[in-house]
């Protein structure tokens, strides 16, 4: 289960889907049977009562939906990264280089693992301008009807880069490869609409800055890293 985030959003679409197809077929049986039995005087067979049957139908067909839908929400975020239950460092930022002269800005974007180790085949280096980073990370939390679904919301990188202070000229920002999650009826049903948040650090070179992501309201924290002994 820990190897996969969406193992219970896989379970409830199969176990959906099972509820839904006996739903249907049960409904679809008794409405043949009276039909090939009703002319019978030979044969007791018990009447077809519309409100019932076409109601379990009714129900068989919108729980096999939510199935088909539950397995498609899996599908589209089986790359997003699972948010976390505590307080958890999600990424560190390396500050390099800062050039007065040229207000260049050179910093280093490392995700983490959930041990908090630095995933160095993702690092990305980024190019801007300015004394002050700024992060932005998207965060898509459960509705509170379906939380029990996941381990946690999901959140994806966006961008990091130079924060602007008003000057004329906007510091460039590095887009961190996020996922589209298409809103899909399935996704606007389960989830909530993403929400962006921001985070902006006043830096100096050579330190190194740890992202915390806060579970209780999903904000961003930004902490100087402080090196193990």
């Amino acid at each position: 289960m820990d190897a996969d985030p969406n193992f219970r959003l896989k379970a409830f679409a199969v176990i959906a889907c099972v509820i839904g197809v006996f739903l249907v077929a049960f409904v679809t049986q008794r409405v043949w049977y009276w039909m090939r039995t009703r002319a019978r005087d030979d044969i007791d067979t018990s009447r077809v009562k519309p409100i019932i049957d076409f109601g379990l139908l009714g129900v068989g067909l919108i729980v096999i939906w939510l199935a088909v839908e539950a397995l498609v929400l899996s599908l589209l975020t089986t790359d997003l990264k699972i948010q976390p239950r505590t307080m958890q460092k999600i990424a560190e930022i390396e500050v390099g280089k800062l050039d007065d002269q040229t207000d260049q800005l050179n910093l280093l974007f490392y995700p983490v693992n959930r041990a908090g180790q630095r995933q160095s085949t993702q690092r990305r280096p980024v190019l801007t301008s300015g004394r002050d980073f700024e992060l932005v990370v998207e965060v898509i939390e459960w509705r509170a009807a379906w939380d029990w679904l996941g381990e946690g919301g999901f959140y994806q990188f966006v961008s990091l880069g130079g924060f602007d202070d008003g000057s004329a000229e906007t510091p460039e920002r590095t887009a961190l490869d996020p996922e589209d999650v298409p809103r899909t009826a399935g996704a606007t049903l389960f989830l909530r609409k993403p929400r962006q948040w921001e985070v902006r650090q006043p830096c100096k070179e050579g330190e190194v800055y740890d992202v915390f992501i806060d579970p209780a309201s999903s904000e961003l924290e930004v902490k100087l890293h402080k090196a193990e002994d």
